[in-house]
């Protein structure tokens, strides 16, 4: 009886400890999703924590009231800091959004204007560099470039880089006070709506 017993308990902790080490194959894994990138040649690293927090998402929305494609992307360190150490995109196009199309705010060639796009990178304390589409009215902005290479049910890749600055406007004047150069930028999130 108390062999049984004994091989029985073996039996269970065995199981358990198998059952408990196996990994949940439906759960993306931490390490095929990041947000990486340069700013002024400092490397910037943003791993997927899925155990933690969601820190990278992507999205592709349809807004049928104006009839534009929508795609939204997010990267952070940490979303128990809000707005700092982020990245965030957000474009809308006539269009749907394809892989291989590189997407920017101004008139390049070999690049697509989006509809509207609006890129915004949040350093460690929290002060925001911006890029947008210029006005006809005032060029406030410089250039940054996005590329898909992969969107799918699964998530969303690709490349970016450019310039993104800071306006301070409290006077009623845009006063440019910082410019960062973000480069070697790649990033694969996971769909948020799919």
């Amino acid at each position: 009886m108390k062999k049984t017993l004994i091989y029985t308990l073996l039996l269970a902790s065995t199981t358990f400890l198998l059952a408990c080490s196996s990994e949940d194959d439906s759960l993306p894994k931490a390490s095929e999703y990041y947000f990486s990138f340069k700013v002024n040649g400092q490397a910037m690293d943003y791993p997927y924590q899925p155990e933690s927090q969601i820190n990278l998402t992507g999205g592709l929305y349809f807004d049928g009231v104006n009839e534009l494609n929508i795609m939204q992307l997010s990267g952070s360190k940490d979303i128990f800091q809000p707005l700092k150490n982020q990245v965030v995109f957000r474009l809308e196009n006539i269009e749907e959004f394809k892989e291989g199309t590189k997407y920017t705010n101004i008139p390049s060639n070999g690049f697509l204007v989006a509809h509207s796009y609006l890129f915004g990178y949040y350093d460690e304390n929290g002060k925001s560099f911006l890029a947008s589409k210029n006005s006809p009215l005032a060029s406030l902005w410089d250039s940054v470039e996005i590329e898909f290479s992969e969107i799918n049910a699964n998530g969303i890749k690709g490349s970016f880089s450019g310039t993104a600055l800071n306006y301070d406007s409290s006077t009623g004047m845009n006063v440019l006070t910082g410019k960062v150069e973000i480069t070697e930028g790649k990033f694969h999130v996971p769909r948020n709506n799919e």
